[in-house]
């Protein structure tokens, strides 16, 4: 196998780029060319290097993607260099390489970030460099995760050309891109102004990349009449990574690393042998350093980084700060410390809360608004709003303010939120011409900020946090009504309504919490009248989320009914499908709104399809059924049972069946059983639509004997979840789903361990997919059932135990603070109330930064998780 693999792209005249505003670049082959001949001069056996160089009239998406796959087939390597230069492309939706078209593919060819990111991935390397010429640079390398953790290598690094917002610059003077000539005269000469003698060769991340990254936007700017250019870095690495300078490299190339390591090693122990074996002991004991570890996280480590080969031999972990690397600043002087490992000190120092001194090195070199967060959560004040925030800074604060807990502090936050202006309780029907800017032109993405900003603040105060909902609701119909999908997005429209209307849920569930009623009777009055004057899209679909008021939900979706005419996939009709399903539940009222609903589905000719499967399982789960309906599913299923073959529409009735169950007689189960068998031989034992009704029959705790054996088998059949796992496993689906794989068996049996106690072997296996973010809400559900009950005055002194344990692994820390979190969402509202006040306390006393930040993390998530409410058909399984 090849030492080096390397990757060599070069395009400047392009066949595809004419009404895009490009122009053919000049010198992009003669970088290519460049970078080409070095890797020859420093490797010149052909046993040493492999290059694959695609021509710039070959580069096409087919052919680059060709190139890579033919490169990872090549390895494993030693190091890997990739090399690309040309046209980069940055848009709100895409970003991409830009490549040669195909004579198929019409429109604007580009080789996507997230393509590239899938292709690197494969190739196996210790060490990896990426280096990206090209306009837009950082846009690319932000979308791509394959340099966020180490994974098996030891080193992932990156330079890109130029920020996301920034052009990269040629010059005819060095006929080379601005960039890539810096880089070629570092590696061909090993001189820089930084440097205090010539190089024979190149720290990559700490000499190599910063002076790049430091000379380039001085000749930029001189050269280029003031513009800037500002070339980017990044990755993680367990070692450093040296390259050889082209004029010396034969002379370097016969001794071996291990040779320079030996004899610096003799020269240590010869002249240092007794001192410094004291000195390195103090330095263990004594002294800590700060760099990204292989989860992705930033790990406290003994001693410095520069001692690190001596005392590798010993145990360097001192905490897993779980800070992600991707909270680092984008300011890359403040994150280079914490990137490199330089960031030192004394482990015993501590700072101005008594914090670890460790926790204000590393806040200094994190984004200013992760600091804000991680300082809050440990504990801090957190930093005041300014004049005008941005509606992500707004949704921090309020999230931040329920760290402490002090009510007032909201007011500030909720004046921020738009809708001020539309507070009064006076009711006054929405107008089509009216258009306030302010509010039309924010995005989807600023709607949603706002609204979660209110959902926090609702957790902490409803009461306070009421007005500013209501003003906030009209400013969202307002809004709906003069956006369209065609201008927002795909389910913008939805997605922003949805994210408004549970903010009621979270009102009512929270007053319910401190003694109130759901909401104040002239509050609820008010918000019926409004939503018959203009406001039902929001006001009235929030009304089916309040909580411990079924009548509100009721007349929500009786009044919703009048709105749909058996089209839920038409825009208009919609939301009023969504609040009748929230307001289901086993009343007779809800029962004949159930009949009303089929005949309106009947009425319009759209039966059977998704969504009216959906409307029937949302029933079944309410047990809203009508008998008459239980009792023409129950035939339909003995019709279905003897015919020969199975068919696509017994899916359906067996999904249906499944979650009805609990409404079917006692005697006529057994028919609806054998129909949800039938299904489930007709098709592959991994199926999701069978692990969907086993679940629905587990929720109800009507599952066959043996069920629960044959979800822990296929569940067994899962590979432990990492964040490099790219599979969805599970999410919500409206009609028939054919998916094929575990994921969806996890999913089964959390539902099964929400209520019933679990063996350890399936304990464990949901412990193994925790981190999954599609599976965790469901398994940290289940994980909560298997907690044992302990007294309520030493709960918390065995959580912290717990905890402290896992000071170096927080991924595990992550998974027992998520199951705290809903053990103690669940208590009583006087004993949550009693055991927040002992974990702020024991915060405040505790020396431990990451053990602050995960008590301060179950304080907030528990007090969010206690007040949010799931509507109803939202998950494909309900646990």
């Amino acid at each position: 196998m090849a030492t080096v693999g390397a990757f060599v792209v070069g395009i400047a005249s392009y066949r595809a780029i004419s009404g895009t505003g490009l122009t053919p670049l000049e010198f992009a082959v003669n970088d290519a060319d460049g970078i080409e001949q070095y890797l020859r001069t420093c490797w010149p056996d052909d046993g040493d290097l492999r290059i694959v160089r695609i021509g710039e009239g070959d580069a096409t998406a087919v052919a680059m993607e060709a190139g890579l796959e033919a490169l990872a087939e090549g390895g494993p390597y030693e190091l890997c260099w990739l090399f690309l230069s040309g046209h980069g492309w940055v848009d709100g939706a895409t970003a991409g390489f830009l490549v040669q078209p195909a004579e198929e593919i019409g429109g604007l060819p580009m080789l996507a970030a997230e393509t590239l990111d899938r292709l690197i991935g494969r190739i196996d390397a210790k060490r990896t460099i990426l280096i990206l010429d090209c306009c837009f640079a950082e846009g690319l390398v932000r979308r791509m995760s394959y340099f966020a953790a180490l994974g098996e290598s030891e080193a992932r690094l990156y330079v890109a050309s130029s920020r996301e917002s920034q052009r990269t610059w040629e010059d005819r003077g060095v006929k080379h891109g601005v960039f890539t000539a810096h880089l070629l005269d570092l590696l061909n000469t090993g001189s820089a102004a930084q440097f205090s003698e010539r190089k024979t060769q190149l720290d990559v991340d700490a000499e190599l990349f910063p002076a790049v990254c430091a000379q380039v936007p001085l000749y930029v700017f001189q050269q280029k009449g003031g513009a800037r250019q500002e070339p980017v870095k990044g990755g993680v690495s367990s070692s450093s990574v040296a390259l050889p300078v082209a004029s010396l490299a034969r002379r370097v190339r016969n001794r071996s690393v291990l040779e320079t390591v030996a004899i610096r090693l003799r020269q240590a122990v010869t002249g240092l042998a007794v001192g410094g074996l004291a000195l390195l002991a103090l330095s263990y004991a004594l002294l800590y350093y700060v760099e990204p570890g292989a989860g992705g996280t930033l790990m406290v480590r003994h001693g410095t980084r520069w001692l690190e080969p001596l005392l590798r031999v010993l145990p360097l972990e001192r905490v897993d700060t779980g800070i992600s690397v991707a909270d680092l600043s984008s300011n890359g002087a403040a994150a280079a410390p914490l990137q490199s490992g330089y960031t030192t000190g004394f482990w015993t120092h501590e700072g101005a809360d008594r914090a670890r001194g460790w926790f204000d090195a590393v806040l200094a070199g994190l984004d200013p608004a992760a600091a804000a967060r991680y300082g809050a959560l440990a504990g801090r004040q957190p930093p005041t709003l300014g004049p005008s925030p941005f509606p992500l800074d707004v949704e921090r604060a309020a999230l931040m303010a329920l760290s402490d807990a002090q009510p007032e502090s909201l007011d500030p936050i909720l004046n921020h939120v738009p809708g001020g202006d539309r507070r009064s309780q006076q009711v006054e029907p929405i107008s089509a011409n009216q258009l306030d800017f302010e509010i039309l032109d924010l995005t989807e993405a600023n709607m949603v900020s706002y609204a979660e900003a209110l959902a926090y603040a609702a957790a902490l105060d409803p009461v306070r946090t009421f007005p500013a909902f209501l003003g906030f609701a009209k400013a969202t119909q307002e809004w709906l009504l003069h956006n369209t999908d065609a201008q927002r997005g795909r389910g913008a429209r939805d997605r922003v309504r949805n994210a408004v209307v549970d903010v009621l849920g979270v009102i009512s569930k929270a007053r319910i919490d401190r003694g109130l009623p759901a909401l104040d009777t002239p509050d609820r009055d008010l918000l019926r009248v409004l939503s018959d004057a203009g406001y039902a899209e929001v006001i009235g679909q929030a009304l089916s989320r309040v909580v411990g008021d079924a009548q509100s939900r009721l007349t929500a979706a009786t009044s919703a009914l009048q709105r749909f005419r058996g089209s839920p996939d038409d825009p208009t009709q919609g939301p009023a499908f969504e609040t009748i399903v929230a307001g289901l539940d086993d009343s007779a009222q809800s029962r004949e709104l159930v009949e009303r609903v089929i005949a309106a589905f009947a009425d319009a000719g759209a039966v059977p399809n998704s969504y009216y499967t959906r409307f029937l399982i949302a029933a079944g789960d309410a047990r809203a059924l009508p008998a008459n309906v239980v009792d023409e599913l129950v035939l339909t299923a003995r019709e279905r049972l003897a015919k020969a073959e199975s068919n696509f529409e017994d899916s359906e009735y067996g999904r249906i069946l499944a979650h009805a169950m609990s409404q079917i007689p006692l005697t006529q189960r057994e028919i609806a059983l054998a129909l949800i068998e039938r299904v489930a031989n007709s098709v592959t034992p991994m199926s999701t639509s069978t692990a969907e009704m086993y679940a629905a029959l587990g929720r109800q705790r009507l599952d066959p004997e043996g069920l629960l054996a044959k979800v822990r088998e296929r569940a067994a059949k899962a590979k432990p979840y990492t964040p490099a796992d790219r599979n969805v496993a599970v999410g919500p689906t409206p009609g028939m789903t054919i998916v094929v794989g575990p994921g969806p068996w996890i999913a089964a049996l959390a539902v099964f361990g929400s209520n019933r106690q679990l063996g350890a072997g399936e304990v464990a296996i949901l412990r193994a997919h925790a981190s999954n973010p599609a599976l965790r809400d469901m398994i940290m559900r289940a994980l909560v059932r298997q907690e044992k009950e302990e007294p309520a005055d030493t709960i918390v002194g065995s959580w912290q135990r717990r905890l402290s344990a896992l000071a170096t692994d927080a991924r595990s820390r992550d998974t027992e603070q998520a199951i705290m979190v809903g053990y103690l969402a669940a208590r009583p509202w006087p004993e949550f109330t009693r055991l927040v006040e002992q974990l702020r306390k024991e915060r405040g006393d505790s020396q431990e930064p990451e053990l602050r930040i995960a008590l301060g993390a179950i304080v907030v998530n528990a007090l969010v998780a206690r007040s949010r409410v799931s509507p109803r058909g939202a998950q494909l399984f309900a646990g």
